[in-house]
């Protein structure tokens, strides 16, 4: 646990210094201007979008749990909303939030063994729509800019990123069942029942699987939200006066997509994100220091949406401790 922590100070420190050096790089001045130009009630705006994209990615969860009502859906809306804000605000990385996704569903009523085969369900969509989304991208660029020479390079990374990130899908998904028993394994020192709660999880992937439908409704709600999130990008860059056409901020936003996953061990990718906003953005005739600005009200986003949550959650748990004790 201690190395952990270190490794995510590090990465944070150098995501932070990354991110300090990108700024002064492009300049305060152009960054200065176009996020004036947007506002407090655009950035209000923005993020009223972001929150609402929100919706399907809890409906993307909550289709993968059988059993589980309607009326229950907002649970994993909320669930899904706490697995973001762990995940960008906290300096967790992207395992920080699942965990944190988990135990604020299952306090929730929802069988345990329910809720981690559904966020299985849910992360294996969710990388299948993110691959698609991608791979859209890719034709995109292909289609578009295949005459810059600049182009090339991004075309390159972004196929390597792809090709990583379905050699992962794949081993996800071939080696779920014996990462449950793994983890049943490594942990039968503190949980006699390891075992059985592993069973569980296992006979209700297998159940999930055994539904093609849920599989589908998932995958295409999560196809939905990378859309719903890059028409978010769309219209941010519209508030700041950038006129791209919306297919050319979803193609842009779906390669950084692709290269934000391959740096998911880095707290939000921070750095990571804005450096590659200032390389692939000008390939679409984005000035830098406007992709500079976007990077920015996303992480801003974040903190203005996650910290609440992540406040309001801290809250219930207090209550909860208090209630038992």
């Amino acid at each position: 646990m201690t190395r952990l922590k270190v490794g995510a100070g590090a990465a944070l420190l150098v995501g932070v210094v990354l991110t300090a050096a990108i700024v002064v790089h492009v300049g305060f001045a152009g960054l200065a201007r176009a996020i004036d130009t947007v506002g407090w009630a655009g950035f209000a705006v923005y993020c009223a979008c972001n929150l609402l994209v929100f919706c399907p990615l809890g409906a993307a969860w909550w289709v993968a749990a059988p059993g589980v009502g309607l009326r229950r859906a907002f649970i994993f809306i909320w669930g899904r909303l706490l697995r973001e804000a762990a995940a960008d605000v906290l300096p967790l990385a992207q395992v920080g939030g699942l965990v944190v996704g988990i135990r604020a569903v299952g306090q929730r009523g929802v069988a345990e063994a329910i809720v981690v085969s559904s966020l299985i369900i849910d992360l294996t969509t969710e990388m299948a729509a993110q691959l698609v989304y991608t791979l859209a991208g890719i034709a995109l660029l292909a289609a578009s800019i295949a005459h810059v020479g600049a182009a090339r390079a991004v075309f390159t990374t972004t196929v390597m990123a792809v090709v990583l990130g379905g050699a992962i899908l794949g081993a996800f998904v071939a080696f779920q069942g014996r990462s449950v028993d793994l983890l049943a394994h490594l942990s039968r020192r503190w949980l006699k029942d390891s075992r059985a709660r592993a069973d569980a999880v296992r006979s209700a992937l297998a159940a999930v699987y055994g539904q093609p439908a849920r599989l589908a409704a998932s995958f295409g709600l999560h196809a939905l939200s990378w859309v719903a999130s890059g028409l978010c990008s769309w219209l941010a860059l519209l508030l700041m006066g950038a006129r791209l056409a919306p297919w050319q901020v979803l193609a842009l936003e779906s390669l950084l997509s692709a290269v934000r996953s391959v740096a998911f061990m880095t707290p939000g990718g921070l750095g990571i994100q804005e450096g590659a906003y200032v390389v692939v953005a000008p390939l679409f005739g984005l000035p830098p220091e406007t992709a500079l600005a976007l990077s920015l009200m996303k992480r801003a986003k974040d903190i203005l949406i996650g910290a609440p949550a992540l406040l309001i959650w801290q809250a219930q748990e207090g209550r909860k401790l208090v209630q038992n004790a």
